[in-house]
């Protein structure tokens, strides 16, 4: 992992989601077209040792809390990149992003820890993350996926189907408008 000033970079996240916050259009397909890409080149840039800026941290702090497409496709990232550095990007993000504004996040990477077969701390994160946030749609859920010890191979299976469809609808163009 990479030596990070925690602290520095998330104060200026904070400032930068502070920024941010009220300009995010969920409904914008540029936009989500260019946190997606955003996201892959960040991804192989800490894989180099390059730390996310403040403001990709925020834009996709912002942008996995008002669009579940978002949310979704770091969840199946898992099929386009190596599964150690989705881990090493989500703790970064996960790190220094206020704890309010992660949950969409931190529920992301309970996925990648089961994934790991690291079920134990999966759940114990996941209700960490309840406690924070009990009403959470996708923690509710992955605990009952947790709880019922469903297999790896089948969360496996499921991001093979999600994450194509997922992907055509952040790409998708808008042919009304066209």
């Amino acid at each position: 992992m990479i030596d990070i000033d925690e602290e520095f970079l998330r104060l200026e996240v904070k400032s930068e989601i502070n920024e941010f916050t009220g300009k995010y259009n969920p409904e914008d397909r540029d936009t989500n077209v260019r946190i997606v890409e955003d996201i892959r080149k960040a991804i192989d840039a800490l894989a180099d040792g390059v730390v996310p800026s403040a403001k990709h941290i925020a834009e996709v702090a912002i942008a996995t809390n008002e669009n579940v497409q978002i949310r979704d496709f770091l969840m199946g990232l898992r099929l386009e990149k190596d599964i150690d550095y989705i881990g090493n990007y989500l703790t970064v993000l996960g790190n220094v992003i206020v704890k309010e504004q992660c949950i969409p996040i931190a529920t992301v990477f309970t996925t990648y820890l089961y994934e790991a077969e690291e079920t134990e701390y999966a759940k114990q994160f996941l209700n960490k993350i309840l406690e924070n946030s009990p009403d959470y749609s996708l923690a509710k859920l992955l605990k009952q996926v947790f709880d019922a010890q469903w297999p790896v191979s089948e969360m496996r299976e499921m991001a093979v189907k999600l994450h194509a469809s997922i992907l055509e609808n952040i790409y998708e163009v808008d042919n009304d408008n066209n």
